[in-house]
């Protein structure tokens, strides 16, 4: 893993967005795993202005979703697809041809995961995959555990994770989401994995350790031969 220190979220959301944009042009038809929430929105926001400069660059890429929360529908504004409709899929203009999506709103969970599995064998590896860290050290779904799942699969979600709105845990069962397992992660052919603020200090401390535990997910990157770090000042 290569550490890349930045000043602030303005310049990690830049030269992580500078990275992808790399990847791109060197293979314009790249398969993009795509995290959610307040991490990648700076670098989703400098790939919008990319395109608005240049309507072709991402013409051919392809996307797929990292994770989505369980419970709530996909329609819901906090949902993670309403989030990429938002920030990504929109902005550069990426055809319903080209993004693969999943529901967790379903009656059969093996087989909707078992389906994304397979897609992700059929087109993958991901060329990039964006990863956020979670506080806890998760990394999308794959929450601190005894062990870790290699699929994609259902994962129980933990109180910090869903602490930022109530609603993901008021359903007739425990918090859950689908995510990209560690398997698919680990074979991606490059992690940008964005960490900002002061709130993800003490995860990121533990992940300098360089201890590969299962209780920090996160930790299995230093295995991993090309990951980008973009690491704030505030988060370091």
């Amino acid at each position: 893993m290569k550490i890349i220190p930045v000043k602030n979220y303005a310049d990690l959301s830049a030269k992580a967005s500078a990275s992808i944009i790399q990847s791109v042009k060197e293979k314009p038809n790249l398969l993009f795993c795509a995290a959610t929430g307040g991490s990648p929105t700076g670098m989703y926001a400098q790939m919008q202005s990319a395109h608005a400069e240049n309507p072709s660059l991402f013409s051919s890429m392809r996307v797929i979703k990292m994770d989505e929360w369980g419970i709530i529908p996909l329609s819901h504004p906090d949902s993670c697809e309403s989030y990429l409709q938002k920030h990504l899929l929109g902005p550069l203009e990426i055809s319903t041809d080209r993004y693969f999506t999943y529901d967790t709103q379903v009656a059969d969970y093996p087989s909707e995961c078992q389906r994304v599995q397979n897609y992700i064998e059929q087109a993958g590896p991901m060329d990039v995959c964006i990863l956020g860290l979670g506080k806890n050290g998760h990394i999308a779904f794959n929450e601190p555990a005894a062990y870790l799942q290699a699929p994609f699969h259902k994962a129980l979600l933990a109180e910090s994770t869903i602490q930022h709105d109530p609603a993901l845990s008021q359903g007739p069962e425990p918090a859950f989401g689908f995510c990209v397992g560690m398997e698919g992660i680990m074979q991606s052919r490059k992690i940008i994995f964005l960490i900002t603020g002061k709130g993800k200090k003490e995860a990121y401390q533990r992940i300098m350790e360089k201890k590969i535990l299962t209780d920090c997910p996160a930790s299995f990157l230093w295995m991993h031969p090309n990951v980008e770090c973009y690491v704030d000042e505030e988060a370091m």
